[in-house]
């Protein structure tokens, strides 16, 4: 039978809750620069004009969806003060990764909503239990952020190319190696010596274990900058 108006399900009332729901759901599957408030009016099934009653822009959708993406990141309790840091960071990339380049909304402009919010929170308590001085978590906490961002965007590429390729992660892993080997084994050793000798060091480790080495580097440089000299 034909559906008609009154046999029609009636569309779920508008909020922002379901705006932002909306938003984060239509950058997974286009991407943040794609992310266009139309496409989400459309995936709302109104018209743009409707969202603005909700936010006054592209850009606070954007934000709030990046915020949404972090509502389920859990504070770790156990451990000492710098695995609790590594490990919120960590988590934080991961909620970020798992939704396309959503983390370019972090790079566009500052993050301020609650659950952002709370994570930093974490971080800079974290930070000052573990004694870096005030003037350094200051800055610190925009290091971290940067990171975050950085990280979630080169995950978030790595499961966009997977999902593409369907190709497992010991495969993926060992193409990109063979790739990188390959042009730096076509390199002129008297142009680029460096780059010849330390050629088996460029494309050694996995990915899980580069990213805890630069976590830990941004931690030890943190807590260099907060020692007193003498």
């Amino acid at each position: 039978m034909p559906v008609s108006p009154r046999t029609r399900p009636a569309k779920a009332a508008l909020s922002r809750e379901a705006v932002v729901a909306a938003a984060l759901d239509v950058v997974d599957e286009v991407g943040f620069e794609a992310a266009s408030m139309r496409r989400v009016a459309t995936a709302l099934e109104t018209g743009p004009a409707s969202l603005y009653v909700y936010v006054a822009d592209r850009r606070e959708l954007m934000a709030a969806a990046h915020d949404l993406a972090l509502a389920d990141v859990e504070v770790p309790t156990a451990g000492d003060w710098r695995a609790r840091l590594e490990l919120l960071v960590t988590r934080t990339v991961a909620a970020l990764a798992a939704h396309n380049d959503l983390a370019t909304a972090a790079i566009a402009a500052v993050p301020l909503g609650p659950h952002f919010l709370r994570l930093n929170e974490e971080m800079l308590r974290l930070l000052r239990e573990g004694g870096v001085d005030d003037a350094a978590c200051a800055w610190a906490i925009d290091l971290l952020v940067q990171y975050i961002a950085s990280a979630a965007l080169e995950q978030a590429a790595w499961n966009r190319a997977q999902r593409e390729t369907r190709a497992t992660e010991e495969a993926m892993g060992a193409d990109f190696v063979g790739r990188l080997d390959a042009v730096y084994a076509g390199l002129d050793p008297a142009a680029f010596p460096t780059i010849t000798a330390l050629r088996g060091l460029l494309t050694a480790g996995g990915g899980d274990e580069r990213d805890a080495w630069k976590l830990r580097v941004i931690v030890d440089g943190l807590l260099a900058q907060s020692r007193t000299p003498g």
